[in-house]
């Protein structure tokens, strides 16, 4: 060996290309590695008001939605850590309850980014098929009824319902109005 070759060749550096070249043959071969995501129990390990405080809904009140939805939501079997049907829930009630960033929810639930994007688009879904059960707009009678004590109240006129602002974050326009 020539000194030229000497001073650029070095055994360690080509050990440490060639278990690069592995890793890269791996890689294509096998895919990236799985990462299974630690992921916490929310529901069981928050207090009742901290609890609240994240996810908007009190405990009694998330367990009485999870028994309307759960069966759609559950997969057909439990392989590759699938995310359960109360997991899938909070991920998506926090992500109402913050109007945070899709990886912070992510994050905070212990799973990827992308799952946690299905799992909001999945729980919104089915909430979403739910709406006739629960939202019923006023009808005939009823409906000038209901607009006449809008009126009455705050003198919003053709007003037939409005959102209570206690699920949904509503900043103030900054007048107060006093009724």
């Amino acid at each position: 060996m020539d000194i030229a070759n000497m001073i650029f060749f070095d055994e360690d550096d080509d050990d440490a290309l060639f278990g690069e070249d592995l890793e890269v043959l791996d890689i294509i071969d096998f895919g990236f590695p799985r990462r299974i995501y630690p992921r916490s129990n929310h529901f069981h390990q928050m207090d009742e008001l901290t609890f609240f405080q994240r996810f908007r809904l009190r405990k009694e009140t998330v367990l009485n939605i999870l028994i309307n939805i759960e069966d759609q939501l559950e997969y057909a079997s439990d392989m590759n850590n699938s995310v359960t049907p109360m997991d899938q829930l909070l991920t998506s009630l926090r992500f109402y309850a913050s109007a945070g960033h899709l990886a912070s929810i992510a994050d905070f639930m212990g799973m990827h980014l992308s799952t946690a994007s299905r799992v909001i688009q999945r729980v919104s879904r089915v909430l979403a098929n739910l709406s006739q059960q629960h939202i019923h707009m006023p009808a005939g009678n009823d409906l000038a009824r209901v607009q006449n004590e809008f009126y009455n109240i705050a003198r919003f006129v053709r007003v037939v319902g409005c959102v209570d602002g206690t699920h949904i974050r509503i900043n103030s326009p900054g007048t107060v109005i006093k009724y």
